[in-house]
């Protein structure tokens, strides 16, 4: 089911969130783990693993089915179109600028 605008406000609210969803659109990343995302971004792993469960939950990102390691890898979830995300992230962007 689509997210809500409500949801979806939410969901992009919070400056880590958002720079973890650039660091999948800017082709950094196709999957990665909580630790491997913490580590690029200079963030405790427990901090980003949080994001991450957020945004599984929103159905932005999913966690990955076939890797069987202790810790999930994340990806796009299908129903996201990258584009649709980056218009989304650009416009959240700019509302922190005005304030």
């Amino acid at each position: 089911m689509p997210l809500s605008s409500s949801e979806l406000r939410r969901a992009v609210k919070h400056p880590l969130r958002r720079r973890i969803l650039s660091a999948y659109l800017d082709g950094g990343f196709a999957s990665a783990t909580a630790g491997q995302l913490a580590e690029e971004m200079n963030q405790a792993v427990g901090k980003v693993a949080y994001h991450l469960k957020t945004l599984s939950r929103c159905d932005l990102l999913s966690p990955e089915e076939e890797y069987a390691g202790p810790a999930p890898l994340y990806g796009f979830s299908p129903e996201v179109e990258p584009e649709w995300l980056r218009l989304v992230l650009e416009l959240f962007a700019e509302s922190d600028v005005r304030g």
